[in-house]
This record gives structure tokens, sequence and C-alpha cells, in this order.
């Protein structure tokens, strides 16, 4: 008897996720084309090829293959009926030729099959599932015979773990052959979000989404066992740590589904080797011990171990993650698996990887030979941005092989400065500078510059200004001519210290012979550095397009000496997303940041706040709810545990403060104006402005408008005297702001117009957007002046870029003056009632409070009456405008405020 199981097209699982580019893909396949789907298990084969049989017009005959069709004769059996009932009994002279027979001949009876198949009336496709079950040469006979010999019109779809040995090479020459595989069956990043889409009770970051992705690479399994997991976002970074460490579903899935069915020593090949982030032939020998590692290797990828060939010449290949973590808990040996750590360091000292000579000497716990490489390449591995595997070197070597060592205190404090651990820093610079000038006073004479620039750059960064340029003046007193790194550094610190000094013309000359000097001698990460400071200096400056030029000066750098995977790429990233931010275009700003995301994700969370700033403030611009308080909680969260620069705190505090303006949360704001450090005396940068134009911001919500106009005097003061032209035209804008709000219209309108006139040939539109729909009320204002045409100009384009940024909640936020409510009064959407009946000045300033959602409580406390008075008020315009209770006056008053937003 025949299981039907083994013959019927099988059903697809419940919630299978569509995957319409993988269908096309066998759509376009020719039906006198193998069509070949082969990958590792858990990608979706059985599914993909049953979902897209199931939607053909033609008949498709399914044959599940297990181990016991590796007999010809029940491979022939199963064949036969399969085709038979799929084609609605097409072939009953070769099903009684088998029925009559005990011990069919394959050949007789494949050439009975192929002949009815000639007479068929339509296509028809076989489909052999699982095809990797088969190891029997006779059967892989049968099918060779069968795809030399099918008629026109009749094709094989073949799915499988591993590459078939049915000739395949011939088939590709003649152009029969389509191929589908690991890389196409991988779920992308937009089908892994569809698929949580499906099955998650809740929405998923994209950010996230990426992180699963990128640990999973896109194998199924370990996307749905997410989905299955995680319950609410609580659990999201529980999984994300479980996953990368190894899940135990997972490594059980692929315990059973794989490693049972490997012989012993292809089993042991891929427990040495998979301690390797690659792996070649003269690797994969060394760690294993087996020779043939290459033909070793090919095998394994045909096989369909999740082992992928990096290279065209198939000479480099690597595990998939996931696989890598099961194998590695194969290793339970701690004595051998040091021996193997041993001899991959050896292997990649040979083969010029000190990187990963590194790694796995510090796994085998090799002390002598961590020494040596990080004597040898340890500035280089931290240029490169590698602080995670210094770090764990360092501490496993302890404290008093480091203050014995000038070189690696260096190191040691270069990381923890910055990791914005200024106190951790100097207690390494102190207890070294102390043991060496006892112990070994050459060494300290040799190092001393360096220690000395070393605190320079922790007392720039600590923002420690004075500090930081004694220490960089007495470093370069103190370096030798051949220490050319330390002085560059020494040289890039002086050019910062100008620069929060206010100094600007100074800090550009020390930028650019840091450049031209960094350049000479090769170092060209500190070459981008000192551009990408510059490009700081000109947005500084006001010159947007200038800086636009050095940013992307900055990026050809990058491109052209291969550094855009070091930290400093990051920083390009950064400064090309606030240019695009402050240019309006948010889809390109919001790609900078992840891009930014990308670069230093490997080296922790906390170094992604000022992308998540970026983020945060591109979502607000959108008026994307949901995706602002997202990157809000992670803002907090991150802020909540690190520290961080003044100029990474202040810009992300300013989007906090805009984020929670725009939600009414005026609690968080007073929270923060409460703890937030105080304003420097002189305000002379971009960053400290910044932070000064955040109080004045909370400030002004608070209600504590004279105190925050004389804060604002003083920051614009300082940015005048200091040429900081940007400063000075976002101090301008809040400075409107807040004389429009006390009421001092012509001192408000006399600002803004300055603003104008310093945006002139600039590409300035978010600094003034950041004011919200007031800008509006300003501008529109501005215009009854019947300014210049330029202006003008200038103007009316600012209206309708405030027109189309929505607000957070979807409402609309305009405060309501003469020149609005006469807008009002003029459009159609007014009732007629209300011209004849008008509301006093007073009821259209309640009439807004009530619009943008105050309590009765909360109104009066802002206009400082008694809440009588403004029920009396609420009567009032009740009346006027005949409605009976709040929620129809907010509806008219949206109506009215919405026909004046979409006005241009």
């Amino acid at each position: 008897m025949l299981l039907a199981s083994k013959y019927s097209l099988p059903d697809c699982p419940e919630h299978t996720l569509a995957r319409p580019r993988l269908l096309s893909l066998l759509d376009a396949c020719n039906c006198d084309q193998l069509l070949l789907v082969t990958a590792p298990a858990g990608y979706g084969k059985t599914t993909l090829v049953s979902s897209w049989a199931a939607a053909q017009e033609d008949p498709v005959a399914w044959l599940s293959l297990d181990s016991g069709d590796n007999e010809p004769g029940q491979f022939c059996r199963y064949l036969v009926e399969s085709v038979h009932r799929a084609t609605g009994n097409g072939v009953p002279e070769t099903h009684q030729l088998l029925a009559a027979q005990r011990r069919p001949d394959p050949a007789l009876v494949i050439s009975q099959l192929l002949a009815e198949l000639r007479g068929l009336p339509s296509e028809l496709r076989i489909v052999l599932d699982d095809y990797h079950q088969i190891d029997s040469e006779a059967v892989h006979d049968v099918t060779r015979f069968l795809l030399r010999h099918a008629p026109a019109g009749i094709g094989v779809v073949l799915t499988s773990r591993s590459q078939p040995p049915l000739g395949l090479a011939a088939l590709r020459v003649q152009g029969r052959l389509r191929e589908t595989g690991t890389e196409e069956l991988a779920l992308t990043v937009d089908e892994t979000a569809q698929l949580l889409q499906q099955r998650l009770p809740f929405e998923l970051g994209s950010d996230r989404i990426g992180q699963l992705h990128q640990l999973s690479e896109g194998w199924p399994p370990a996307v749905q066992l997410f989905a299955l997991s995680v319950r609410d976002r609580e659990e999201v970074d529980r999984y994300l740590g479980e996953l990368e460490q190894g899940h135990s579903h997972i490594l059980d899935y692929l315990a059973e589904e794989v490693l049972e069915r490997l012989e012993p020593q292809l089993r042991e090949l891929l427990a040495c080797t998979s301690i390797l982030t690659r792996i070649d032939a003269r690797l994969a020998e060394n760690l294993s011990g087996l020779d043939g590692g290459q033909q070793l290797l090919e095998q394994a990828a045909r096989r369909g171990l999740f082992l992928q060939a990096q290279d065209s010449s198939r000479q480099w290949f690597r595990f998939h993650p996931v696989f890598a973590r099961f194998l590695q808990r194969q290793l339970t040996d701690k004595s051998r698996l040091q021996q193997l750590h041993r001899t991959a360091s050896d292997s990649w000292q040979q083969l010029g990887q000190p990187l990963e000579a590194l790694r796995h000497a510090l796994a085998a716990e090799d002390g002598e030979r961590l020494q040596q490489l990080l004597g040898e390449q340890g500035e280089q591995f931290l240029r490169e941005g590698h602080n995670r595997v210094l770090s764990d070197c360092l501490e496993w070597l302890g404290a008093d092989t480091l203050r014995r060592n000038a070189p690696f205190t260096l190191l040691a404090a270069r990381m923890a400065r910055d990791n914005f651990e200024y106190d951790q820093c100097e207690k390494y610079l102190a207890a070294a500078e102390s043991w060496l000038q006892r112990e070994d006073p050459a060494q300290w004479r040799e190092y001393e510059g360096a220690f000395a620039t070393m605190r320079a750059q922790a007392a720039v960064s600590r923002g420690q200004t004075l500090v930081a340029k004694e220490y960089a003046e007495e470093a370069l007193g103190l370096l030798r001519p051949e220490q050319r790194g330390e002085r560059t550094a020494a040289l890039l610190v002086t050019g910062e210290t100008s620069f929060c000094l206010g100094e600007l013309d100074r800090a550009i000359a020390y930028m650019q012979e840091v450049e031209a000097l960094a350049s000479a001698e090769g170092d060209y990460p500190s070459a981008v550095w000192a551009t990408c400071q510059q490009t700081e200096i000109a947005i500084a400056q006001g010159l947007l397009k200038k800086a636009a030029a050095l940013q992307e000066r900055a990026h050809r750098l990058v491109q052209e000496h291969h550094l855009s995977g070091l930290p400093i790429s990051e920083f390009i990233c950064r400064l090309r997303g606030q240019l695009q931010w402050e240019r309006g275009e948010l889809d390109a700003a919001a790609r900078s940041a992840r891009h930014g995301m990308q670069i230093n994700r490997k080296v922790g969370e906390r170094w992604l706040l000022p992308e998540y700033t970026l983020l945060l403030k591109v979502a607000q611009a959108r008026g994307e709810k949901d995706e602002s308080l997202e990157w809000l909680a992670r803002i907090d969260r991150l802020l909540a545990g690190e520290r961080y620069h003044r100029d990474w705190v202040a810009n992300a505090d300013a989007a906090r403060l805009r984020a929670w303006r725009a939600l009414g949360d005026r609690e968080a704001i007073a929270a923060w104006l409460e703890q937030a450090q105080p304003v420097v005396d002189r305000p002379a940068n971009h960053f400290e402005q910044c932070h000064g134009r955040n109080h004045v911001r909370a400030l002004i919500e608070v209600h504590r408008w004279s105190d925050a106009n004389r804060l604002l005097s003083r920051l614009q003061q300082v940015a005048r005297e200091c040429g900081l032209v940007t400063d000075t035209l976002r101090n301008l804008v809040l400075e409107s702001h807040l004389l429009w709000l006390r009421e001092q219209r012509d001192g408000a309108l006399q600002a803004i117009g300055e603003a104008l006139d310093l945006a002139a040939g600039r590409d300035f539109s978010a600094s003034f957007l950041q004011i919200g729909k007031t800008l509006i009320v300003i501008l529109k204002a501005f215009l009854e002046r019947e300014p210049g045409e330029e202006q003008a100009a200038r103007a009316r384009g600012l209206i309708r870029l405030a027109q189309q940024q929505p607000e957070l909640d979807g409402g609309i936020r305009i405060e309501l003056d003469e020149t609005i409510i006469r807008e009002i009064l003029d459009s159609d959407a007014v009732p007629d009632f209300l011209r004849h009946s008008p509301l006093t000045p007073r009821e259209w300033q309640v009439l807004n409070a009530i619009h943008s959602g105050l309590s009765n409580e909360r109104i009066a406390r802002h206009f400082k009456v008694a809440p009588s008075t403004i029920k009396t008020h609420i009567r009032s315009l009740y009346q006027k405008l005949d409605v009976k209770d709040r929620q129809e006056a907010i509806a008219l008053a949206e109506q009215m405020l919405r026909s004046v937003q979409d006005s241009g």
C-alpha cells in the first residue's frame, strides 16, 4: 500500500507569509527547465513550492521523498502514482506495468512513463520534494534519465538542502536549469516586518526589526520563534539577547534537523571551524587536522549546512551566525577549545589578519600573544573602532599590567574617554604616571607628551576648554618630532578649544593644518576628522552650502581610503543627516541616521544617541506620534543610564522638549528645567547655545517669560560676538516667538524679519519650523507689512512648509491674533451667524485654548483669572457659536483653523 500523504500536495501552514517576489521567480521558469530550489533546513522550500503549485492551472505531480525512497522500485511506484493521479489517470499503461512487476525495472518504467506523457493535453510539473533524502546512485540514475528524456511540456522541480549529483553543469550550459537558493529564500527586511506585523500583538519599531534581521540573516525559524515567544515590548530585548547567544529552541531544532544526520568526520570539521568568522581551506585543515580542506568545505556547502561561499572562486566561506553558535556549543572540552583558538590565532597571523589573531588569542587566554598583538596593532585597532575586543583584552590583562606599560595605559585611557568615563580615564593615567616615575622613569620621559595629549583630549571632551588648551600646549612642547600621531591629536585639541571658545577663524586654521599634516602622513582618519570639524564650523557660521561641500569631501576621503567601516564615517553620516534635516529632506535624513546606526551598532547602543535624536526629529516633522514616542523612550533610557558630551545631550534635549511640548507634557518640561545643568556664563559655541535655547523653551512653556527673555538676550549677544550665524538665526526665531507670546508684536516682526534676512542665500528651513504653527501667524502678520520681494518669497515658502507639517496628535495649533481672526472671518468655513455676532478677542483666545485641549482650570491659570470668569466666557462663546458643548466647539474651531492653515 502506498501512503497518500507522500503523493499529495501538502497544505500550506496557516498564516503562511505571502512571498510574491519568489512566486514570480517560479512563474518565470520555463516548463522545459529543471527548477532547483536549494537551501538549508528551515528556509521554507516546501512551503514556497507547494503554495506555488496550488496556484497552477496545469497539473502538478507532487512526491515527498524520505530515506525509504532510496530503493529504486519504491521511488518509481510513488513517482508513477503521483503523476497518474495528478493527470487524472493519465498514465494507465505505466500504472498497470508497475502493478504487474514485483521488481520493476526502473529504466523500463520511466521509458513507458515518458512515452505516455508525450500524449498529455497540457503541461505537467513533477515536484520531487526533499531530494537531499536520496543518496542512492540507482535513484539518481532514474532522475537523470527523467531529466534527459522528458518530452516538451514536462518540467521537474526539485527542493533540496544540498546540490544533487544530477549533471547540473551540463543542464546549466544548455540553459535548462533555473536555480533559487538561500540568498533568495532568506526573508528580506520588509518580509520580516510583514511577518511580525501578522503575528505580534504590538507594533515593532523598524530598528528592532533590522536588528532581528541582522541576527537571523533572514532565517525564517528564528523570526517565527521570535513571533511566537515575544508577547510584549518588554520581552523584545531579552529574546534578541537569547538569539545572539543561541536560543535553546533553535539549538534543539538544529540538533534534530542537521547535526544528527551528519557523519562524524564532517561533524568534527564543522565544530572545529565554527569558532572562525570566515574559513578557507588552510584554516579548515589547520584547525581540524584533516586533509582536503577545500573539498570538505565545498562538500559542506553543497549539503546545505549553513555554509556560504563569500567569493566567486569559492575559497572563503562563512557559517550562518545562528548555526555557528549552535556548533560552538558542541565544543565542551575547555583545554581543546583553547588549543583551537591558539591554532586559529597562529593561522590568522600568518594570513596577515591581526584583529582575528587578537580575538583568538584572548579566547585562548594567551597573555604573551595578547600583549604582542596589542603592542603592535593596538592604536590601529582603536582607530578602526574595535572597542569591544580591546576592552575585553585590557580587562583580562589587569590593572597591574596596564600601569607598567604606557601604550596599554593610553589605550585604556582613550577608550574610557571615548565612553565618556572621564574619571576612569584620569585614574588610568595617574596610576601609570605614579608607577612609571618611580619604577621606569625612562619610559615615562618617552611617553610624557603622549599623556599630556591624552589629558587634553579628555578635558575637551569633558567641556573643560581652558584646561584642555593648557594640556595641548604642554603636549606640543613635550612631543618629539617622530611622535606625529600625538602631535596631530594635540593640534586637533587646540583647534577644538578654539572652536569651543568662539574663535572660529583660528579653529578653521588649526583644522586645515591638521588635515594637511594628517594627509601627508597617511593618517586619513585624522584628516577626515579635521574635515568634519571644518564642516561643523561652517554650519556654525551659517555657511550650509560650504558645509555640505566639506562633508562631501570627507565622504570622498572615506571612500578613497576604504574607511567606511570606521567610527569616523558615522560622524559624516551624522553631519549629512543634520544638513538634510535643516533643508527639510526628511527621507534622506532618516536614511543617513540609519546608516550611522549600522556603523555604530557594533560598538553598542549607547553610541546611537545622535541617530535616535535625528530620527525623533524626523518623526516629529512627519507627525508620526507612535514613532516619536518610541524614539523618545529610547533617548530617555540612554540619557538616564549613560554619560555623554554636552553636544549630544543638548541636541537630544532639544528634540525631547519639542516632543513634550507637542504632546502637552508640561510636567516633563518642568522636571527637565529643574534638573538641567545651568547655562554657562559665556555660551560661545553651538552646543552651549543649543543648551541655552533649551532653557529658554522650557521657561516659555512654564510661563517664566521674563527669565526666558533675559537668558535669550545673553545667548544672542555672545552668538553675535563670536560670529555664530546659525545660532543667531535660531535665537532670532525663538525671540520672535517669545515676543509674540508677550504681545510685543512689533518686536516679534522685527526679529523674524532679521532672521529672514540672515537666511538669504542659505538652506535654512527647519530652524524656523521649530516654533510650530505660531510661525504661520507671525509670518502672515509680517507679510501684511509688505516686505521686499525676496523676504516675502521666503516668508511664503516657510508658511507653506509650516502648513504641511502635522502635529503629533493630528490637530492644528495656531495662535490666534487679529490677522488670523480676520482670515477666519473671511473664509467660507466660518458660519454666517458668527460674522453678525462676533467673538471678543478674549473669547477667541479661550476658544483656541479649548481647541488645544486645556481644561477650564488650566485656561484660568494661563490667563491669570478666576475659573468663574473663564466659565462666563465659555457660556458666551457657546451661545455665539451655536454649539451645546466642548466637543462641538472643538470641532468647529478645528474646521475654521484648518481653513486658515490650508490657505497658502
